[in-house]
């Protein structure tokens, strides 16, 4: 098991199981679980951690408020910069942009395992990530990642990962802003 020393949350509540069974863990094993502020920044080492969203308002509006208050997080260890979407999708790429945060990264957790309501290219342009992983179950029924968006991230000339097709993903970095990608199965980088 490994240990956790707290667990980030957008303070958005919700009836999903997954997800009330995480927080009856966490309560279990009294791990914290903290809402961070509109960029927060937690510096661990040499390692920074941006909270990017939610803010202002909670979306109250539309059947995907859940994913659309997902927390959005910025890593960055040196110069090299991660942007971690969860699930947030185009509202939430909306209001980052309007907020004119610097979102370049090098490497990108597609929002919403790569759904057709995330990934926009005004959003992806302003990444302008080298990487793109898409988190995605093998034959889910949601047809995930949407060719849509995977052309986005092709156009862009991103190389892409999916878990569906590479299962886990690593990536490791040391001082230099090099990295590489390691993946659990076969799986060449490119436009999958």
């Amino acid at each position: 098991m490994m240990p956790v020393g707290w667990i980030a949350d957008s303070g958005q509540r919700y009836g999903g199981h997954a997800y009330n069974d995480g927080l009856a863990e966490a309560r279990a094993h009294r791990v914290p679980v903290i809402v961070p502020a509109c960029h927060q920044r937690w510096v661990d080492d040499e390692v920074t951690f941006t909270f990017l969203s939610p803010c202002g308002q909670p979306f109250t509006d539309s059947a995907n408020d859940v994913n659309e208050n997902s927390l959005v997080v910025l890593v960055q260890y040196r110069t090299l910069r991660a942007l971690f979407m969860g699930d947030a999708g185009f509202q939430s790429e909306e209001r980052l942009l309007n907020q004119g945060v610097d979102l370049y990264a090098d490497i990108l957790k597609v929002g919403h395992h790569g759904s057709a309501y995330s990934s926009s290219g005004a959003f992806i342009e302003a990444v302008h990530p080298r990487i793109a992983i898409v988190s995605v179950g093998r034959h889910n029924l949601f047809g995930h990642p949407a060719p849509s968006t995977l052309e986005t991230l092709r156009v862009a000339g991103t190389s892409i990962f999916r878990t569906d097709q590479c299962g886990a993903v690593t990536i490791t970095t040391g001082a230099a802003a090099k990295f590489m990608v390691e993946t659990m199965l076969s799986c060449a980088a490119g436009f999958h």
